[in-house]
């Protein structure tokens, strides 16, 4: 969380016109400039092993998992797209003189305790940032009883960065807990010594003093008990290696999103807080760090054509507020995005938002939500964004963003992404591609317990702080059924109080208290939100919340040689073929678009397979199930419920804040 002091610092703004400003642009050789070598264990060390229930003889990877090797560094896309820092702004490759990519092949081995093994090669090798316990690591255990709770990473790298600047090291996620080691000292994140704890969110260290040009040794433990701790791990379950079924899966323990080293000047744009709740005003806080609060800090925002259309300035910590004249609305129609470029004497960044609103309004029978003003239906995907492969880890960046363009394919316009925080990457995708996000709380799905609580508000708060940027994101769901949230009984932390921290934490968006739990009864926040198998049951709206359908369907139709493990699937509806699973869905859509009148949202179950869950309308190796035939009944089945919706305008009046 930023410190009070930041978060609560007096506004100060000052609008600039057109060719205005209160200082230079720091040009990109000030900047700084870093290389990075890495010495890594021979490729021929690293093998991809059964992408499949080792409990069967499935062998299911999607078709980038061939893309994968040892030889090329993984996933090596800029991981950072709304903070570009240097020359061009570009989101896919950032610029490649002032950061470095450390995926690849590290040395790896399972710790017997926590005594760092410094100035040694470990005993075997993993290909990061793939989960230990996917088929793309290399070390996935084939059974539950090798899988590794505890673990060491080495690498050895040489770094040569230019005189006067900073070198950060960053990690996407680690799950759970890391322990990181530089040149044999442990490194200090946030303001402490020790270690970072939640597998969801980034983090990241100033190694300025502490690297040398040659022969680093960069060393991480790694402590991830998975579904035998108290805290959030999603639908993660140890047993699932020998005995998969239900709703829990693989786990996915380790490093899993990229990790990375940037050069930075002395005094840096450490992160932005961008406002987009409006359709004619931006708001956004640069923090800096090393200049102090007198620095001034300059904002551009240019358009698609590259013409700047409004400037401002300010000064660090203070938010400023940028009005866009005759600003174009993000919506899944428009995803509309306007380049945000943020400077200071010394640094510059390139950065996006998209202006849109998404607040309760009247409808004929209750509230509903609207988004910049008028009603849209939001018909989407439940998706675990699990994979056959790479479990958590998606093989490519291409894959990451197949996932979030199946939904235009079938006619939808929104996600629910469930259980699982993603990379920024992924999210940058759904800004692009103009895809609603509801943004799931990951949960303690079963176990929870008092030891619960902090830690969920923990990750609550790294959740909200690390992926608020994002304009697809409109709502924030804090339970899911019955996970966990009846050990939340006390206050500050009770039921009421998680509701009322997310609302603290983002008054810009709205909650939803319980996805389809008990909770839910409470009616409390600004959803009514129902889940019902395998047909969508009638959720209904009032004086305070709009209704939600937030799970249905489950429609099963299991394709042979597309198992996680053979003949072993389960679903909620079983159909006999893809054709028959497409026809039933047509008719739940058609429920649905008769009940637009005061139902706002529906989530059906799911993008893909997982594992053995097999009611995906993709299969775990994201094939289609369908034919083209029956794809386009079912985008036309959802482009009827929306059209519908649109064609009930806006009913009972403007929008207010949520």
């Amino acid at each position: 969380m930023l410190p009070a002091s930041v978060a609560l610092c007096a506004l100060a703004i000052l609008l600039l016109p057109a060719g205005a400003a209160s200082h230079r642009a720091a040009s990109p050789s000030a900047l700084g400039e870093l290389s990075v070598v890495s010495h890594r264990p021979a490729a021929s060390t690293w093998r991809r092993t059964q992408c499949g229930s080792p409990s069967g003889d499935a062998d299911i990877p999607t078709r980038w998992a061939s893309e994968v090797s040892a030889d090329t560094t993984p996933l090596p896309a800029y991981p950072r797209p709304q903070m570009v820092r240097g020359r061009g702004g570009d989101r896919d490759k950032g610029d490649p003189s002032l950061w470095s990519n450390l995926n690849g092949l590290w040395e790896w081995e399972p710790a017997a305790d926590a005594a760092p093994p410094f100035g040694r090669p470990l005993n075997g090798s993993i290909l990061v940032p793939f989960p230990v316990e996917s088929c793309l690591s290399g070390v996935a255990p084939a059974s539950s009883a090798t899988l590794v709770a505890q673990m060491w990473y080495r690498l050895v790298f040489d770094a040569a960065v230019a005189d006067g600047a900073k070198t950060l090291l960053h990690f996407g996620a680690v799950d759970w807990q890391a322990t990181v080691y530089l040149n044999g000292l442990l490194l200090r994140h946030d303001g402490r010594l020790g270690n970072h704890t939640g597998g969801y969110d980034g983090f990241g260290f100033d190694v300025t003093d502490r690297l040398k040009h040659a022969g680093n040794e960069l060393l991480v433990h790694v402590l991830d008990p998975s579904d035998a701790g108290a805290q959030p791990n999603g639908k993660q379950r140890v047993s699932a290696v020998d005995r998969p079924g239900g709703d829990t899966y693989t786990p996915s323990s380790g490093i899993w999103q990229t990790v990375w080293m940037e050069a930075v000047p002395p005094s840096y744009i450490s992160t932005l807080k961008i406002d987009q709740a409006s359709t004619t005003n931006v708001k956004v806080t640069a923090f800096v760090e090393g200049g102090g609060a007198t620095t001034p800090v300059r904002f551009e925002v240019v358009d698609r054509d590259g013409t700047t259309v409004a400037e401002a300035a300010g000064a660090a910590g203070s938010e400023v507020s940028i009005f866009v004249a005759r600003a174009t609305a993000w919506s899944p129609s428009e995803p509309y995005l306007y380049d945000l470029k943020v400077s200071t004497p010394t640094d510059a960044v390139t950065s996006y938002f998209g202006l849109r609103t998404f607040a309760l309004g009247d409808g004929p029978k209750g509230r509903r939500p609207l988004l910049n003003g008028n009603f849209t239906f939001l018909a989407g995907f439940l998706d675990q964004s699990w994979w056959p492969d790479g479990q958590y880890t998606a093989p490519t960046d291409e894959a990451l963003a197949f996932d979030v363009e199946a939904v235009a394919t079938f006619g939808l316009n929104m996600i629910r992404l469930h259980q699982k925080v993603n990379p920024e990457r992924w999210y940058w995708h759904a800004d692009r591609l103009g895809v609603v996000v509801f943004q799931d709380m990951v949960q303690k799905y079963g176990r929870a317990s008092k030891a619960t609580v902090p830690l969920f508000v923990s990750d609550a708060a790294a959740m909200v702080h690390g992926r608020r940027n994002h304009p697809s994101i409109l709502q924030w769901t804090a339970f899911n059924e019955g996970d966990c949230w009846e050990v939340f009984d006390t206050p500050p932390h009770d039921v009421a109080g998680v509701v009322a921290l997310f609302k603290r934490l983002d008054p810009t968006r709205l909650v939803d208290t319980d996805s389809g739990g008990r909770a839910n009864d409470r009616h409390i926040a600004d959803v009514n939100d129902i889940h019902s198998y395998p047909f969508p049951h009638d959720a209904r709206p009032s004086g305070t919340q709009y209704a939600m359908v937030g799970e249905f369907g489950g429609i099963g139709a299991f394709v042979r040689g597309k198992e996680w493990k053979p003949q072993a699937c389960h679903t909620y509806l079983k159909v006999g073929t893809p054709q028959q699973g497409a026809a039933a869905y047509v008719k739940m859509a058609a429920t649905l678009r008769s009940r637009v009148d005061h139902v706002s949202a529906s989530v059906y179950t799911q993008t893909t397979d997982v594992e053995l869950e097999c009611d995906g309308f993709l299969n775990y190796d994201r094939t289609s199930k369908f034919s083209d035939e029956d794809t386009a009944a079912i985008r036309k089945a959802n482009q009827a419920i929306i059209a519908a919706s649109r064609a009930r305008g806006v009913e009972g009046g403007a929008g207010t804040a949520a």
